[in-house]
């Protein structure tokens, strides 16, 4: 599979701080990759770096296998971009705004305009005034410059950021539509669990400044265990009985009494059936597995993304 990017020791050092330390980031060609982390974490300073807008302290990388200082004429064209808040001329309507950057671009086609605003659901609003927009508009009006020119590459910051719940699923939407259907690699950060669960093939967890790990989801989905929950009334003496009846050893205890058995899965009526005999009583009991939130805090020691 061909890299798009590439990064060795990125680094980027405010003072004494350091915001972004030693990144080595290695994203493929294809799909939606999901940069994650708290906020805070780096992943706004990183994509200012690789969109040339903030200097590294240290280390290089590559876009489209060339280093990225010497080739910017060759690789900034590639990539389309949204990062913070997008900023549009409020008195000028969609087609206007795109019509500007179109020309900004150096993009040749008549009908872009209008192909991109159907692309992103705003052709129906077209004529309308950006500043009478909601924000979600706006999100996908960004979105739409960002893809005017047919990039190979989109690079996203926190792109459902502040929209209500209507606005992130249509969001959601139309980046799964530019991967799947057009094709474009997309590097997405963001700082919600669920929106990179639903969209992303790969993430990269970020966590002060540091990349903690690159999975791919199959990968993520081999590593964590199915298990068995059950909450009990009294986790000592369950664990006791599973130990001594069942030769059960495999198993955490978690809060409110909460047991996970990793092993002996088949036996899940019979770890029931030896509590309800044992005057235990069972308020939950059902086979899981762990997701991306325990992954995320089992990396992180326990700091939490919400």
């Amino acid at each position: 599979m061909e890299t798009i990017i590439n990064t060795h020791n990125l680094t980027k050092q405010y003072g004494t701080e350091k915001v972004v330390d030693n990144v080595n980031m290695n994203i493929e060609k294809g799909g939606i990759y999901g940069f994650l982390g708290l906020n805070g974490a780096g992943k706004t300073t990183t994509l200012r770096m690789l969109l040339g807008l903030a200097k590294p302290t240290r280390g290089s990388f590559s876009i489209f296998g060339r280093d990225f200082k010497s080739n910017k004429k060759y690789i900034l064209p590639r990539i389309g971009s949204l990062i913070e808040v997008p900023g549009f001329y409020g008195n000028l309507t969609a087609v206007e705004n795109l019509k500007i950057n179109k020309k900004l671009l150096g993009v040749q086609s008549n009908h872009v305009v209008e192909e991109t605003l159907e692309n992103v659901g705003l052709l129906d609003a077209r004529n309308k005034l950006v500043k009478n927009y909601s924000l979600g508009m706006k999100q996908r009006l960004g979105i739409a410059r960002a893809i005017l020119h047919n990039p190979e590459l989109l690079i996203l910051d926190e792109p459902t950021n502040g929209l209500d719940p209507g606005g992130i699923k249509e969001v959601r939407k139309m980046i799964k539509e530019l991967a799947e259907k057009r094709k474009i690699t997309i590097l997405m950060s963001s700082h919600i669990l669920s929106e990179v669960q639903q969209l992303a093939t790969t993430i990269g967890i970020i966590h002060k400044g540091k990349l903690l790990e690159e999975i791919t989801f199959d990968e993520l989905r081999k590593k964590n265990k199915r298990y068995v929950e059950v909450v009990v009334s009294d986790d000592g003496r369950a664990t006791m009985l599973l130990e001594r009846k069942l030769n059960i050893k495999d198993y955490d205890v978690h809060e409110n009494r909460s047991i996970r058995v990793y092993s002996d899965l088949e036996k899940i009526e019979h770890i029931n059936k030896l509590f309800n005999d044992n005057d235990i009583l069972v308020s939950k009991l059902k086979l899981s597995e762990d997701n991306l939130e325990d992954y995320f805090l089992k990396l992180t020691g326990g700091d939490r993304i919400d």
